[in-house]
């Protein structure tokens, strides 16, 4: 199978995956999302610099997953939000204990992988089961708004590349990724935000808002810029980790495509933003 036919053909099947299990929530969302956390936080622990061996991969994404089925399991009670807040810390503090009397690996592999994989992979994905909190969310049709989300994600990756390749002259930052370049983020930007206000306009306040104007099209257009600067954040960050640890890809397991984290790593940082945005409007 050739390498163009095998990155659609997987991409294809990512998309189906991704939105299905948003789509049928519940259950299905929830584990979709818990084996993004696990896939994502062993990568964090195979890429860090100074450990290698399957212990730290476990260590690592049993902190990140039990984090992320705490943040999930009260996303349905936003009353309780104080409470989740006081709680966090001790999250954060286990693996200083597990350093502390781990006799194979040292604080720092376990402390920073740890704390690295539960800030950019495990709370991003506990904020998104939120979308489907229809108290904080203000409708029942979170789930929609997340797969919005996810779209105007892709859009942005896919023009960013498209512009880039084409007109691209001027890198973004070199220091990290070469390859992107500032025609390329404005290319992505400009059609993310002619996608997000089509979308809202013809689709979201038609079909799924009744004509409510969940958001008005200013309000849009400030989310999909939102998305556009926090996705390539993201990009940039997962970039850097990947640079540090001398390796193209974060992993193996979506063929043609790399890791969980190539895929996820706009997603991990434009997410929190998508979900206060919309709390605040």
């Amino acid at each position: 199978m050739g390498e163009f036919w095998k990155r659609t053909i997987f991409g294809f099947l990512f998309v189906v995956i991704v939105l299905g299990c948003i789509f049928l929530g519940g259950f299905y969302a929830v584990v979709m999302l818990a084996a993004v956390v696990g896939a994502g936080s062993a990568e964090i622990a195979n890429l860090y610099p100074h450990e290698k061996g399957k212990s730290l991969n476990v260590i690592v994404s049993a902190m990140s997953i039990m984090l992320f089925v705490f943040l999930s399991f009260y996303s349905q009670t936003p009353d309780t939000i104080e409470a989740r807040i006081f709680v966090l810390p001790i999250f954060f503090n286990i693996p200083l204990l597990i350093a502390l009397f781990s006799k194979k690996h040292n604080y720092v592999d376990v402390v920073g992988s740890s704390w690295l994989s539960m800030i950019f992979v495990a709370l991003p994905c506990g904020i998104m089961t939120m979308f489907y909190n229809e108290t904080l969310m203000g409708t029942d049709k979170g789930w929609v708004l997340l797969i919005f989300a996810f779209l105007l994600i892709w859009v942005n990756d896919i023009f960013a590349y498209l512009t880039g390749i084409s007109i691209g002259r001027h890198k973004l930052f070199p220091r990290i990724s070469p390859k992107k370049t500032i025609e390329g983020s404005i290319g992505g930007a400009v059609f993310t935000m002619l996608f997000a206000y089509f979308i809202n306009r013809f689709v979201l306040n038609v079909f799924f808002f009744d004509n409510d104007n969940y958001m008005t099209d200013i309000q849009v257009l400030f989310l999909a810029l939102g998305v556009v600067v926090f996705g390539t954040l993201g990009d940039l960050t997962e970039s850097m980790i990947k640079r540090h640890a001398g390796v193209k890809d974060s992993g193996h397991i979506i063929p043609g495509h790399g890791g969980i984290l190539d895929r996820f790593d706009a997603t991990f940082m434009a997410m929190p933003f998508v979900f206060i945005y919309l709390l605040l409007i």
